[in-house]
């Protein structure tokens, strides 16, 4: 039987990274953690040594930091646009205009709406089987939402509340850039996308929480009541978090 496997290692404004793997590849989407932490993580999965590839959304911090030290310490290629490699001086990274295939996997490049050079969401198709990390936008355009669209797994910004957010001790020109078309996703701005982008058997993780802006239980409930107000059936749905990431998530290829 052969499967894909997902798991979140971390998301939120300290740092994301992504593992997405079968027998024989490992994709990492982002790296703002540490190489420490990826080992752990490596370790409990017990992925051995795979073909890794390593692809970055932007150039901010917390989704790009380790990048470098990544490199220096396992081999592993790096994909990007090239906007963002310059941005992050990263010299022999491989420019991703639209989709790369490697091994059984074919990943996609989509563009977002976000405050960085040349941002970008991830689907990975393996077989029939698509798996979406969606974060950092601050708007869900039509063509982001129809090439998500019906995801295995959906990885999907619920970044803050709107009411904690203008309530919040944050200055107000950080407030206007979060809330920007630039900026990021708000629990209500996802609960009304969410119930055109899943099916019946998908597994909804919320990622890139605010610690500060936003609470689990108020993301759980706002998308929650969408899906189940719309009578939409799908898997399951969980928020992913800053110190444990999300669940361990492992799917038969077609």
């Amino acid at each position: 039987m052969s499967v894909v496997n997902f798991n979140m290692v971390s998301s939120g404004s300290k740092g994301n990274s992504t593992l997405i793997w079968d027998r024989e590849n490992l994709i990492l989407v982002d790296f703002g953690i540490t190489l420490k932490r990826l080992r752990e993580r490596l370790a409990a999965n017990r992925i051995g040594d795979l073909e890794a590839s390593l692809f970055i959304s932007h150039e901010h911090s917390d989704h790009s930091r380790g990048a470098k030290m990544l490199a220096r310490n396992m081999p592993v290629g790096i994909y990007t646009r090239e906007a963002t490699a310059s941005a992050l001086g990263l010299k022999d990274a491989y420019s991703i205009r639209d989709s790369v295939v490697l091994g059984n996997f074919e990943i996609k490049a989509i563009s977002v709406s976000h405050d960085a050079v040349d941002p970008v969401a991830y689907s990975v198709r393996c077989g029939r089987t698509m798996i979406s990390v969606v974060s950092d936008l601050g708007r869900m355009t039509d063509d982001v939402a129809e090439r998500i669209k019906g995801s295995d797994i959906l990885a999907i910004e619920a970044n803050h509340d709107e009411k904690l957010l203008m309530a919040g001790s944050y200055p107000e020109m950080l407030k206007r850039r979060i809330l920007s078309n630039h900026g990021h996703l708000s629990n209500r701005q996802t609960a009304e996308k969410i119930t055109g982008l899943v099916k019946p058997d998908t597994r909804i993780i919320l990622t890139h929480l605010s610690q500060e802006n936003n609470r689990p239980e108020i993301a759980l409930n706002e998308i929650g009541t969408a899906l189940a107000e719309s009578g939409t059936p799908y898997g399951h749905l969980e928020c992913a978090s800053q110190d444990s990431g999300s669940s361990f998530f492992s799917l038969e290829i077609d």
